[in-house]
Parts: structure tokens; sequence; C-alpha cells
């Protein structure tokens, strides 16, 4: 079946998620998946990106909310799976980021301004996205990919009635998560071309970087938004989905047109994760002389957001 033939999706249908690295978009991301009614890519998709129809599998998790559970978040309400997932558990589709996808499409990482995706890659883009969606099941399909928070206007391109979900954190708190994990010292940063290694090897502090990193990633996020319609975005902040996960998780499901949003036995399920409000651990770990430096470098941003 050709791209071309295969692209009609209602666009209004698909959804993605946008938040700098750390800011809980992974939890988010798993917790609006576990819906019955919400579709999802999963690592299926990232790794044979060529066969989206690979999305049926989705079917078989799709009521088993103990299923996801196991096999989501080890049994409890981690957004990253602890330790590597048995072979019990592996064969169980889980929401994945799939650059993949995107990069067969010919999307780039951080697109220039004004760039402007070809036929063959948004044809490309909307089969994926139908036929997920078809095979998978769902009155929706939600998407998260860190990259994305750098290509809206790509993604309008490709769906111009596509909605967005913005995760918002406290920025100190994004800074201090990023310097302890492991992926962050060798990750190529998009504003400045090297790797937080690099840029330490040059004296700059580890934490001004992930500082910088924050405001970098929104200042993409709020230009990417602009121009979409306000019923075409809902902002969340990631300390309100701590606090009352059930009820965000019903105004999100709502934005995005699942019908059962209050469904009572997602509720549960959902009431039964290890989801609850965390103390910053920057505010007793941090000396004052890095709370006020790292404020500072933020401090447009944190009061912009609400945060200062």
């Amino acid at each position: 079946m050709s791209d071309r033939t295969d692209d009609r999706i209602d666009d209004d249908r698909i959804v993605f998620i946008l938040g700098s690295g750390r800011s809980g978009t992974t939890l988010l991301y798993k917790l609006l998946a576990a819906h019955p009614g919400v579709g999802y890519l999963s690592n299926y998709q990232s790794r044979l990106p060529a066969l989206p129809a690979a999305a049926l599998l989705h079917r078989v998790p799709r009521q088993a909310l103990g299923l996801k559970r196991r096999a989501w978040f080890g049994g409890q309400g981690n957004a990253y799976f602890e330790g590597r997932r048995g072979w019990s558990q592996f064969w169980v589709p889980a929401p994945a980021e799939c650059e993949s996808v995107f990069e067969r499409a010919g999307v780039p990482h951080t697109p220039e301004p004004g760039f402007v995706l070809g036929e063959p890659g948004l044809s490309r883009l909307r089969q994926t996205f139908s036929t997920v969606l078809r095979a998978g099941g769902g009155q929706a399909l939600v998407c998260k990919r860190t990259a994305n928070n750098r290509r809206v206007a790509v993604l309008r391109q490709a769906f111009p009635r596509c909605r967005f979900i913005h995760l918002v954190r406290d920025g100190r708190s994004v800074a201090d998560s990023l310097v302890r994990v492991g992926w962050w010292a060798d990750h190529e940063l998009f504003w400045a071309g090297k790797t937080p290694r690099e840029l330490k090897a040059e004296g700059a502090s580890e934490l001004h970087i992930a500082a910088r990193n924050w405001v970098e990633g929104m200042h993409q996020i709020e230009r990417g938004l602009q121009s979409v319609e306000a019923e075409g975005k809902h902002t969340l902040r990631y300390e309100q989905l701590l606090a009352d996960p059930v009820g965000e998780l019903r105004r999100m499901l709502r934005f995005m047109g699942v019908a059962q949003h209050d469904d009572a036995r997602f509720e549960t399920f959902i009431a039964s994760l290890a989801i609850k409000p965390a103390e910053a651990s920057w505010r007793r770990k941090w000396s004052p002389a890095d709370r006020e430096s790292v404020t500072a470098l933020q401090r447009d941003t944190l009061e912009r957001w609400g945060y200062a």
C-alpha cells in the first residue's frame, strides 16, 4: 500500500506531548497511553518504523491494565522501568519515543527556521500515524519525543489540527535531575552543538549547563506554540500532575477528545500507582551560591511560568 493512499486521518486525534527532558513527560506519556481509549507509538514502531501495522499487537494489552502496570511500570508508578524487562514483559508493546519514525520521514532533530518538510516525508508521517491509530485502536493517538519540542511547525505541517500538551516543571528541579542521569554527559545539546562533557572541559559548570538547557528548551516550546490556537494546546505543571493525577488526567483526556475520560477502572489503576508530590531535592542539596546562580540564570523563564 502506498504512503499516499493510506495517509487519511482526522488529525485532531493526534496529540503531542512537549516538555523539557526530565520534566516528567515519560511518566505522563505512559499514564495517558494506559487508557484503553488512547493509542500510542511503541517499541515495535521504534524498531520497525516501516511496518506501522505492527501496532495490531497494541490490541493485546489494550484493556489489560494489570499487564501494562507490570510491563510499563514494574508494578510501581515509576516513569522508567527499574532494571531490564524480563522476556515475559519484553513482548508487551510499551510507549516509546520512536525517533526512527521521524528519521524515516526526513524530519531533522532541530529544523532550521523556515524548514519545510517535503510531500514524501509528510505523507510518510501521516501514513504511519494513521496506520498505528487504526491498527492499535483508540479514539486518539499520543506521541512523546523530546526533539518534538523543536519541531512544532513541522508537526503542524503534517497534522494541521493536531493538539499539544505542554508539561512544565520548575527549571531548578529539571537541572538537578539532569546532572544525575547517565546519558546526560554525552548528550549533544541542540543549542550548543556540544555535549556537557565537552562544555565542562572548557570550564563551564555542569549545573549551569543543565540550567541553561531548560531555558533554551522552554524558549523553543514557547516559540513553537505561539502559532497554535488556544483550543489546540493544554498546559500542565508537573507538580499538579503529582498532586492530583486522576483529576489532571481526566482533564487531559477530555482535551484529547477521549469520550470515556472518567473511566472508573482506569482511575482506580492510576490511583494504585506510586504517584505523589515530592520535595524538590535541590532545595536541601544545593549550596546558597548554587541556588542563587541557577535562579539568576533561569530567572526570566522561572518568573514567566510562576516559579520564581
